[in-house]
Formats: structure tokens, C-alpha cells, sequence
């Protein structure tokens, strides 16, 4: 099958992270995958660390010129880019991954699969409902029927997987080099938040909630934070945070890099999203052998089983998570059965391969059925 994958552009969100594990499984099951995407920034380190990862998974990647600062005639440009590519090229499935790129197959006349990945999405001339909808979660399905009047029939959940190399674990005496490379205590029990520097990611609900422990716990626990900020304004609002909790000296701060190595450093992965749709991160500290603690907004009980597989606990409930990060730091033998039942549910139910084969059943449905 020859499909187009359609993405405004290469940046450290789950939905490039999505669409790079989706495409990396559906060539592995022997279909013709080309990503179009918006021109890479050779500036931005993710940007180019992200593009090269598609080409090196096999997927065909083409860039259109992505409209910057809002200039109407980049946008005619960015517009006919994409436009000419699907003319001239026969596909027989289109994906759209940004949602905002859906009014393109649209104005074609093509048939094509949207992917719904958070539910802050907004009616407007750019979005169009697609023939078939992938929702990633129950509250993105559900966000669907309400704000885009979407028929049960014309939709499909299809969860997130990632790459089974989440999967392979480390020794002790592994972990400890590593940290060791990092700089990262070897002696202390690591909690870890990946994701881009936010306020919608919750980082200060995290440092608050650390900052309520005992202070005979604070002394056991090191924190660490993967992600950049997108804006470059975010940096300097982590920084204030860590100070005003009195946390300098007990985080240690790393760029968006690959994140692979990081998640089998960690003991507790916590996501504390204000928003989400399913993240991809908590499915990779999982299949990584995290024990992982996440806000119980969207997704969160598609992927967790609260106290078996993982903890929720409620969006913006500092005392609550504190609660939480108090009993696994105390309870290192309930932390690691934890983590256990993590793993094996996300290996199970959530490997990018599980991913791409119920996404094939939905192209076949586009193309069948519709």
C-alpha cells in the first residue's frame, strides 16, 4: 500500500513522535510510506534530529515550505506545495497527522484518515472532518462527536504504540554508568518528567508536590527533566520554579535529545499534563520499566489501571501526587511490582506494531467501505 503521511512539521510533540513510530511500523509490515512535511529548521536541533530519524526508519520524506510570520504570500506557496504533491503523486491512502493540513485532501475531493490527537482543536476553515477519524483515546472520541458532530461509525480508537526498543532494560551496573555520563547521582532514586517546557505540561505541579515531602525524603530523590522549550520564554519560567521551591541542586536539566536512555534511568516517570490526548511518553517510560504516575486528564485510563499498572492521580492535585511520590519512595518493593505491570500491559496492548495494524484496518475501511 503506498500512503502519505501529512505532518506541518518536525518539533518535539507527541504527534511527530506518533507519526515517526507509526511509519516506522508500517514499512516494517512492507508498505510504501512517504511523510510530507514542512521544510526543516537546521536551527533547531529536534527539528533536524527528528527528520533524520524518519529517513533512517525508511520512510520517503519531502518537504514543502512551511508559511512563517503569518505572510500571506508564504502561506499561497506552503498552500500549492502541498497541493501540486497530492496531484501529482497516487497514493492510495492519505493520513493526516496536523489537523489543520485536512482542508488540502478536502478541496481535492480525496478521500482521507485524520488522527485526533488532543481535544483543544477548534472549528475553523482549515479543519474538515475526514472520511474516517483514528481517535487515540475515549475523550478524544467523545471530543469528537461533540465539537465536529462525528458518526460513531466514522470513527475508530486506535491507542498509540511505540517502538519495542523502549523495551530493553538495563543492569544496575549499566544504569550506573550511565548516570555517571550524565552526572546524575547514582545513589539517589530518579524521577523523571519528559516533555517539552510548558505550562501545560505541569512541571510545576511536580516541583510543588516534591517540595511538600519530608525532608528526610528530599534527600533520597533526584529529579530530572528532558525537553526544550518551544519558545525560548519557558526556560527562564522552569528556572523560577526551581528556585521558588528551593529545588536547585536536586534537578538536573537536559535539550530534547533521544529519549530511549533516560527512561531506564528513572525509578518514577511522573507526566503532571494539564491537557493531553495520549501521550506517547508515559507508553515509553512504561514499556522502559517506570514506574509512572500521570494526571488523570485524557488518556490517562486507556493506558493506566490506577494501583495496578500504574497511579493517577487528579489534574492539578499537588497534595494528591505528593501523596503518591511519598509511597513509592517508602515502598521500593510496591514501586517495582508497579513497574512490572506497566511494562507488560504497554508491551502487550500499546507496541507501535499493535499500532500500525489497526490503523491498516482503517485505511482499508477508507478505501473499501467509503
Amino acid at each position: 500500500m503506498k500512503i502519505l503521511l501529512l505532518l506541518s512539521r518536525c518539533d518535539q510533540t507527541g504527534m511527530t513522535t506518533h507519526t515517526l513510530d507509526l511509519g516506522r511500523a508500517l514499512v516494517s509490515l512492507g508498505h510504501r510510506v512517504t511523510l510530507l512535511v514542512g521544510r526543516r529548521k537546521k536551527n533547531l536541533p529536534e527539528s533536524e534530529i527528528l527528520y533524520q530519524k524518519f529517513l533512517e526508519v525508511g520512510v520517503q520524506v519531502v518537504s514543502f515550505r512551511e508559511a512563517i510570520n503569518n505572510s500571506l504570500h508564504l502561506k499561497i506557496i506552503s498552500f500549492l506545495d502541498v497541493l501540486f504533491f497530492i496531484i501529482w503523486h497516487r497514493f492510495d491512502i492519505i493520513h493526516i497527522q496536523s489537523p489543520y493540513l485536512s482542508f488540502m485532501p478536502w478541496l481535492l475531493h480525496k478521500k482521507f484518515v485524520s488522527t485526533l490527537h488532543v481535544n483543544d482543536l477548534i472549528r475553523c476553515f482549515y479543519y474538515k472532518n475526514a472520511t474516517h477519524l483514528i481517535a487515540i483515546s475515549r475523550e478524544t472520541k467523545d471530543y469528537a462527536r461533540r465539537i465536529f458532530g462525528y458518526n460513531d461509525k466514522d470513527i475508530t480508537i486506535v491507542n498509540h504504540g511505540v517502538s519495542s526498543s523502549f523495551a530493553t532494560l538495563l543492569s544496575a551496573e549499566q544504569k550506573n554508568e550511565e548516570k555517571l555520563k550524565r552526572n546524575l547521582p547514582v545513589d539517589k532514586l530518579i524521577i523523571g518528567l519528559v516533555g517539552s517546557r510548558e505550562k501545560r505540561k505541569g512541571h510545576d505541579v511536580l516541583l510543588n508536590a516534591i517540595a511538600l515531602l519530608p525532608k528526610e525524603l528530599l534527600a533520597t530523590i533526584h529529579i530530572v527533566f528532558l525537553g526544550s522549550s518551544k519558545d525560548g520564554k519557558t526556560k527562564e519560567w522552569l528556572d523560577t520554579l526551581i528556585e521558588k521551591t528551593n529545588m536547585e541542586g536536586r534537578v538536573s536539566r537536559f535539550e530534547y535529545q533521544s529519549s530511549d536512555i533516560f527512561y531506564k534511568l528513572f525509578d518514577v516517570f511522573v507526566l503532571p499534563s494539564r491537557l493531553e490526548g495520549f501521550p506517547v511518553v508515559v507508553i515509553e517510560a512504561m514499556s522502559s520499566g517506570c514506574c509512572c504516575v500521570r494526571s488523570n486528564v485524557e488518556g490517562a485510563y486507556d493506558q493506566i489501571d490506577d494501583g495496578k499498572t500504574g497511579f493517577l492521580f487528579e489534574n492539578e492535585n499537588v497534595e494528591q501526587l505528593s501523596s503518591i511520590l511519598k509511597f513509592l519512595i517508602e515502598n521500593p518493593d510496591r514501586r517495582t511490582e508497579v513497574a512490572k505491570a506497566g511494562r507488560e500491559k504497554a508491551l502487550k496492548e500499546f507496541t507501535s506494531e499493535v499500532m500500525a495494524k489497526k490503523t491498516i484496518d482503517v485505511y482499508k475501511k477508507v478505501i473499501n467501505e467509503y
